[in-house]
């Protein structure tokens, strides 16, 4: 039975690096089940769900994703992945909650306490500032149920007008037909492109 490992990288960006780390991935016998990779302010990192071979240990990964990484001074984190029948399915519906607005301290912390509350699974989040003083935020969500989503809604419309936000929480359906805030989540989260 193959061993199954989170592995977060993080890294200088420079030319090369994606290459190095997918090449490790190959020496090591690693089959990426899901990947993600970003650049913020410089720095690469990478998020992958793998499975190596029986024998391949977390710390002959980890050490050879470091020695690789060696010259990008890459940092390594491992976590075993539980078996997939222990993993729990989500039951639930795909939004996305798109905001725009005034930056601020807290304001985040206070929109992922609010959904939390909710029961709601962030799955997802990108945010980029686009000004000094302003920002543009989405959100992956899983609503487990759709009852309270009108609840939900008033209460993040009413957190956005005290806050100076534009928020608006999205069917999946609905999000993939609306053009808000398409550039910052094209790149990053899944949209059709029927």
């Amino acid at each position: 039975m193959p061993h199954r490992f989170f592995i977060t990288m993080t890294s200088q960006d420079r030319p090369g690096v994606l290459a190095a780390v997918t090449t490790a991935m190959a020496e090591l016998g690693g089959d990426m089940k899901y990947a993600t990779q970003t650049v913020v302010h410089g720095l690469f990192t990478m998020t992958v769900a793998a499975e190596f071979p029986p024998h391949r240990t977390w710390e002959v990964i980890r050490d050879h994703l470091l020695n690789v990484g060696r010259a990008y001074e890459m940092e390594v984190i491992i976590r075993r992945m539980p078996p997939e029948e222990a993993m729990q399915v989500q039951s639930g519906e795909r939004y996305f909650l798109s905001i725009t607005g005034k930056d601020g301290p807290g304001v985040v912390r206070a929109i992922c306490a609010l959904l939390a509350q909710e029961l709601v699974d962030i799955q997802r989040m990108f945010a980029v500032p686009d000004s000094p003083e302003s920002f543009s935020l989405v959100m992956q969500l899983n609503i487990p149920d759709q009852q309270h989503c009108d609840t939900l809604t008033k209460e993040l419309e009413t957190f956005g007008s005290l806050n100076g936000l534009h928020i608006v929480l999205q069917h999946e359906e609905d999000y993939n037909m609306s053009e808000f805030p398409r550039e910052i989540a094209t790149e990053y989260l899944p949209v059709k492109t029927d």
